[in-house]
């Protein structure tokens, strides 16, 4: 009896393979043992359903040519314009080759349909109707098609082709980082909307159809089964069980008429969030029919439950798109996407959870008898159980709420670490602490961490010359060099010249470890001598997180000074992907080698767009040979973020091409923005001076003399120039 082959099993098996498309490779892959068996009993049906219509022919019916051994064992085809190269792979009812298409000369995956003139009406019109739905969506995220053709009576169409894995491959069953995974779904949720806004609902999204170019760009493809939302001309039976059970929404697998709505691609963008989040599908059985009975009659776990990582709010949203109820879920895929680019920015999302009510409701709802024995002893002993419950209830409260501030003061953390200071304070600034004591110093530690988050940038812009004279430069160099001493030594990370190591280490325990790196770059451009240069090099090659070769080869003392090298490094810099601090501890090293740094910092600001220093420094570099191009970079930087030094720096571009009043007005938007900032004094002193305003000009100085120190180069200028301003004015002043 062993040798017996399970009918049961074997049976289901078939049945799935006839009402889909799937391949027996497909329907065996849980179950690779019955594959033969099912492959030979798929020829005998499909053999019994060629000669019962050879007997009784019908117009719309034609013996299904996947098992035609003539075209099964049939070479490579031949088709008008295009080279076809070798065979990718097999469906139900297609056959896909590499190609390349002669007259533009480019790679394009061609599939074709097994049957050709045998196949069945429905075959073909599934087959058009594929290309139709795909051709039809010029979208980045999906797989584009090129052409349609028929040769020898054999319909085909040709697509872009991918060379690359897919996500089931990528995923291999390990769970992905969280916000990897909410990227990667909100990006699959944008471009299933803009195809539902088209009309097409593709029912069998699943990570095997999400197809990965070489640079990692996501394409959904396999619109066999789509459908348009205006009907698909009979071609999918009433009660059809369409798409792949792990992935398919309950209403797919009773057959429903709602199946045809956009709500089940939530459903399955919402089982391949899951699987990301987790490892593996929501729902799993032994069998096909026990995982399309777990599919409706079981509410999923939450992902948090099978990695504690997943925070509250990404829970939430896959569980809405896993609802039972279409109505349930979210309305549109659009909406998903943007309940993700809320939780991806930490933003509060729309979508709530659902309560214990509605919990507790559907489970009584699917186990009646069980939900009686149940409330019958709950009427027995309400009076003990009642206390409890109340208690068990403030307790849930209070770990709810607990639960709630972590997440949120773990948003504020890793906006801090990115270096988003303002969205970070704007969170860390409000949060409670529910009255946990330990949360109140999680929190008071966080913040102080943002203060000198906030403290080292500013230190990193003060020290940005005014002028390109030597002198400026070294002693702002200088000035920034003692404060990031003494800004390490209070903040117990260590002193200069300390072992190197265990400083690392106790920078690499910090929740801010990238930024305090980051300090550590643009100190070490600021050292004064050589041998503190060389023990911060060291310390941050041990202390850098993303340590990688090219970072270890950039940190280097015996290259610090080395032209070629660090001419290297800017060529290299890019295939690296270092830090924006790095990649400006590299422009600086080339302006104090005598190297034109310009061309490198225009390729860090098309690099980082959108980044404050990458416009602001180029603007910087370009102010004396090209002040109108500078303006433009320093309008980009204010944009991003206005400071009193970009003002500054904006109206002495300003006055360079002659436009004295609008510099005049920059200068006085710095001081706005920090009426301690002497630069901007010394400038508007100097503006006011030629503009024969020697009163108001003398007031400048005397302010700015006050905001210097004795050995800063501008202090015996701001001299000069104030007796000068006071020596000019009439006694009566």
């Amino acid at each position: 009896m062993s040798d017996m082959p399970d009918e049961a099993k074997i049976c289901e098996l078939l049945h799935e393979a006839l009402e889909t498309d799937r391949t027996p490779e497909e329907v065996c892959a849980a179950c690779p043992e019955h594959l033969s068996v099912v492959k030979q009993r798929l020829q005998q049906i499909h053999r019994l359903e060629t000669e019962f219509q050879a007997l009784f022919p019908h117009a719309d019916s034609t013996p299904t040519a996947a098992f035609i051994p003539s075209l099964a064992s049939a070479g490579l085809p031949a088709v008008p314009g295009y080279e076809v190269q070798a065979i990718l792979g097999r469906g139900g009812m297609g056959i896909v080759y590499k190609a390349r298409q002669i007259k533009l000369n480019r790679l394009v995956a061609l599939k074709m349909l097994l049957a050709g003139s045998y196949a069945s009406q429905p075959e073909l019109l599934r087959f058009l109707r594929e290309a139709e739905a795909a051709a039809g969506l010029r979208h980045p995220h999906i797989v584009q098609v090129y052409d349609v053709g028929e040769v020898d009576t054999r319909p085909y169409y040709t697509m872009e082709y991918i060379e690359g894995e897919n996500l089931a491959q990528r995923f291999a069953g390990t769970p992905q980082p969280v916000r990897d995974a909410a990227k990667t779904l909100a990006t699959l949720a944008a471009a299933v909307e803009f195809a539902h806004r088209n009309g097409i609902i593709h029912r069998d999204l699943k990570p095997a159809n999400i197809l990965l170019t070489p640079d990692g760009q996501l394409k959904i493809g396999d619109f066999g089964l789509a459908r348009r939302l205006d009907g698909d001309g009979g071609l999918t039976l009433t009660g059809a069980r369409m798409g792949t059970p792990n992935y398919m929404a309950p209403e797919q697998v009773t057959g429903a008429k709602s199946a045809i709505g956009p709500g089940v691609d939530i459903h399955a963008l919402g089982a391949m969030l899951y699987e990301m989040l987790v490892g593996q599908p929501p729902f799993r059985g032994e069998t096909i029919t026990e995982t399309e009975r777990r599919l409706i009659s079981e509410d999923p776990l939450p992902p948090s439950r099978s990695n504690a990582k997943v925070p509250r709010d990404l829970d939430t949203i896959c569980l809405k798109c896993l609802q039972k109820d279409p109505a349930r879920r979210y309305a549109t895929a659009g909406d998903l996407a943007a309940d993700l680019e809320l939780f991806l920015h930490h933003e509060p999302i729309r979508a709530r959870p659902s309560g214990r009510i509605e919990r507790s409701w559907r489970w009584i709802r699917r186990n009646p008898a069980v939900a009686a024995l149940f409330m019958t002893a709950m009427v027995l002993f309400a009076f003990i159980l009642g206390e409890a419950a109340r208690e068990w209830a403030l307790g849930s409260m209070r770990r709810a709420e607990r639960a709630r501030l972590t997440t949120r003061l773990e948003s504020g953390i890793q906006l801090a670490q990115e270096g988003r200071i303002s969205e970070a304070q704007a969170i860390l600034g409000r949060l409670g602490d529910g009255g946990s004591h330990d949360l109140r110093e999680r929190i008071d530690h966080a913040l102080a961490d943002l203060q000198l988050v906030e403290e080292l940038d500013q230190l990193g812009l003060r020290r940005i010359p005014v002028s390109h004279a030597l002198a400026d430069r070294q002693f702002q160099k200088q000035q920034a060099d003692r404060a990031y001493a003494a800004i390490f030594a209070r903040i117990s990370m260590g002193q200069v010249f300390d072992d190197a190591q265990r400083v690392a280490q106790r920078i690499r325990a910090s929740d801010i470890n990238r930024s305090l790196v980051a300090a550590l770059d643009d100190w070490t451009v600021c050292a004064t001598d050589d041998r503190r240069r060389a023990w911060l090099l060291e310390v941050a090659r041990w202390a850098d997180p993303d340590a990688s070769e090219w970072r270890e080869q950039v940190r280097e003392a015996a290259k610090w000074s080395d032209r070629e090298a660090v001419s290297r490094f800017a060529e290299t810099a890019w295939t690296a992907k270092p830090s924006e601090q790095l990649l400006r501890s590299i422009g600086d090293r080339l302006d104090d080698l005598g190297l034109d740094s310009i061309p490198f910092r225009q390729q860090v600001q098309r690099e980082f767009a959108t980044d404050f220093l990458a416009n602001f420094l180029l603007a910087n570099a370009l102010r004396e040979s090209a002040p109108n191009e500078a303006i433009r970079y320093y309008q980009a930087a204010l944009a991003i973020r206005p400071t009193a030094a970009a003002y500054h720096h904006l109206g002495i571009s300003l006055a360079a091409i002659g436009r004295a009043d609008d510099a005049i007005a920059h200068y006085r938007l710095a001081l706005e923005r920090d009426t301690h900032y002497a630069p901007a004094r010394f400038s508007l002193g100097e503006a006011l001076l030629k503009d024969d305003k020697l009163a108001a000009a003398a007031v400048e100085f005397r302010d700015c003399l006050k905001l210097i120190s004795a050995e800063d180069p501008q202090r015996m200028a701001a001299t000069e120039l104030l007796k000068r301003a006071e020596s000019a004015q009439p006694a009566s002043d």
